[in-house]
């Protein structure tokens, strides 16, 4: 049998006639039945027997079908791959990113792809810098979002962005008014460290030391703590724009550090498995969010959280 046999078979099958298999399949009536036939021929037994006028599968035809069933099944979602690759207008997206941006960033992200196209879905995971490339390598994730590029041969990056490193504060404990906060000035205040398996540790770690001689009061493993540490005036958090923006309000203020600390960010993915177009669509639309914000444009608050108004 080829596919259009079990293509065929299989829609005679499940709807019991031929008149209903021609309208499933938009074909017409003696197509199904000469296709029937042939598949028939082939197979050198019948699949089907007229009894009292109706159309009923044989013995081989119900062992058949339990095979044909999980086969016709596979085509199915083989045909839905072929569409997605061809169009970005329906879809799954299999996406890891960065705890710090899987709060305002990434969902802001993918609300308007969806208003868009709203047929793609998506599987959304935050995955720590250290566990991409398990993430990736065990399929959990189409690709993930990150700091740095990788020099594994095995995982291919591409640019997507960068962003600033910067003080958050109760509003009161330091001017709010000027564009940014100098080392000195925190010197005058506890400062949140970083325990070094945060992903921007290794860029926060010099201002905290710098701030408090090497001995903050309050060190903790996530930005998340640090910012809700910062949000009850426990001290003061230095942070990522982009784990900022989800907690800013009119009592809590974020300005970068001058001198400026900025990173990078990247899409890994295996390089063995280039990005659908479909995936491509939603890194593009995510590269645009990231570039409105504008590095060095000066942050402002706009309903209660940070936007960016460009000069």
């Amino acid at each position: 049998m080829n596919l259009r046999h079990i293509e065929v078979f299989h829609a005679v099958y499940s709807v019991g006639s031929i008149s209903g298999a021609s309208r499933l399949l938009n074909v017409s009536q003696p197509s199904v039945s000469k296709i029937v036939k042939h598949a028939e021929t082939r197979l050198g037994f019948s699949l089907f027997t007229l009894v009292r006028g109706r159309l009923t599968p044989t013995d081989e035809a119900h062992i058949l079908f339990r095979e044909v069933d999980d086969l016709h099944s596979r085509i199915d979602t083989f045909q839905r791959a072929a569409r997605n690759l061809r169009s970005t207008s329906e879809g799954h997206i299999r996406l890891g990113v960065l705890p710090s941006l899987a709060l305002r960033t990434t969902p802001m992200a993918i609300a308007r792809f969806r208003r868009q196209w709203p047929l793609v879905t998506f599987e959304v995971a935050a995955v720590h810098n250290d566990a991409a490339r398990e993430a990736l390598m065990r399929r959990e994730c189409d690709f993930v979002i990150g700091h740095h590029t990788s020099a594994d041969p095995e995982i291919a990056s591409v640019p997507l962005g960068s962003g600033r490193v910067g003080a958050l504060f109760c509003d009161g404990m330091m001017p709010s008014d000027q564009a940014a906060i100098t080392l000195d000035q925190l010197r005058r205040h506890e400062v949140i460290g970083l325990a070094p398996s945060v992903a921007i540790a290794e860029l926060v770690g010099p201002i905290v030391s710098a701030a408090t001689g090497g001995r903050p009061a309050i060190s903790v493993r996530s930005v998340y703590i640090a910012a809700a540490l910062a949000r009850s005036c426990a001290g003061i958090a230095i942070v990522d724009e982009f784990t900022a923006q989800a907690f800013v309000d009119d009592d809590l203020h974020f300005r970068p550090i001058s001198p400026a600390v900025t990173f990078d960010l990247s899409v890994h993915h295996l390089a063995a498995h280039p990005l659908s177009r479909l995936a491509r669509s939603f890194i593009e639309l995510k590269r645009d969010l990231l570039e409105s914000a504008g590095a060095g444009a000066e942050p402002i608050k706009c309903g209660g959280m940070i936007a960016s108004q460009q000069h």
